[in-house]
């Protein structure tokens, strides 16, 4: 039977990390080893789990980011397979035991994947869309839609090592490199039932802003421009896409005012496919830039 490890980064969040990994060990199918990398807690996290006895291996480092932090944890895993897991998320208690029946199943290395439920910070329910999930390669799918997270999946240990493990130069969105970068080599593996409850807070790393979203528009062009997705997704698809995440990027900026990058990358927007929503907020951005925001602040309120 193939191995597993469960690695869990961690920042800060000692009381949701006690709920992770109680997610872990109730699952129907136990896994080998339970790693934590913590990336430079200062509330006690270390202190918490030597009280708690967990069955872990713990490991701290210097504040370096969650790319770091799972780099490292690839580093340090034993297993065959890795799943990894989000302090703040909690594993659906048999999906370890059906990822690897997945993975059973199948005769080369694969990746397996499931949907979420979405939880708020007192593990309540919160009402979210399930994604249409798809497997096999998956390239163009995944360049569209962000269609799978870190928790809830599960990778073949030398396939992250292979990739060259995680982008540190990105504060966000390394994942969703490492997801595209993975697609041209690997077939994924779609799961009917969600995998994991993902906890939405205020801290999330991948909140709305204009530098996150800056930063998946900068993963999406370096992919598609110099890392083949050229050669996999068709140039329609991914320049709506580009254009789509352009236009986000810029409403964030216009709702921070930031007048001058909203412009730029509304122009973007249109370069790759034209659409009335760019082009109506390209005035209003330029309107903001020449006027310094009087003009349009009652506009931008309102959306």
């Amino acid at each position: 039977m193939a191995s597993v490890s469960v690695c869990i980064p961690t920042f800060n969040r000692k009381d949701y990390l006690r709920e992770a990994l109680e997610s872990v060990q109730a699952q129907t199918r136990k896994v080998d080893e339970i790693l934590v990398l913590d990336d430079g807690s200062t509330d006690g996290t270390a202190q918490m789990l030597a009280r708690a006895d967990y069955p872990v291996r713990y490991e701290w480092q210097r504040n370096q980011g969650d790319a770091t932090a799972r780099n490292r944890l690839i580093e340090m895993a034993q297993g065959q397979y890795v799943a990894f897991l989000d302090s703040d998320d909690l594993l659906m208690p048999r999906a370890i035991e059906r990822m690897m029946a997945a993975v059973d199943r199948e005769a080369e290395d694969v990746i397996v994947y499931g949907s979420y439920v979405s939880i708020d910070e007192e593990g309540q329910p919160r009402p979210a869309r399930l994604k249409r999930l798809c497997s096999g390669f998956i390239t163009p799918q995944l360049f569209e839609e962000i269609l799978l997270q870190p928790s809830g999946s599960l990778f073949p240990k030398r396939a992250l090592e292979q990739a060259g493990g995680f982008d540190s130069s990105l504060w966000v969105c390394s994942d969703y490199d490492m997801w595209l970068r993975l697609s041209l080599t690997h077939r994924f593996v779609a799961l009917r039932a969600p995998t994991c409850k993902r906890r939405r807070h205020a801290t999330n790393l991948s909140a709305s802003s204009t530098p996150n979203r800056l930063t998946e528009l900068s993963v999406l062009e370096r992919f598609y421009y110099e890392k083949g997705g050229c050669s996999v997704v068709p140039a329609k698809r991914a320049f709506r896409r580009l254009s789509q995440e352009a236009y986000r990027a810029a409403r964030c900026a216009l709702a921070e005012r930031d007048y001058e990058t909203a412009c730029c990358l509304l122009s973007k927007s249109m370069r790759w496919h034209p659409n009335g929503k760019s082009l109506f907020y390209a005035f209003q951005a330029r309107i903001g830039r020449r006027f310094n925001g009087q003009e349009v602040s009652a506009v931008v309120d309102q959306e």
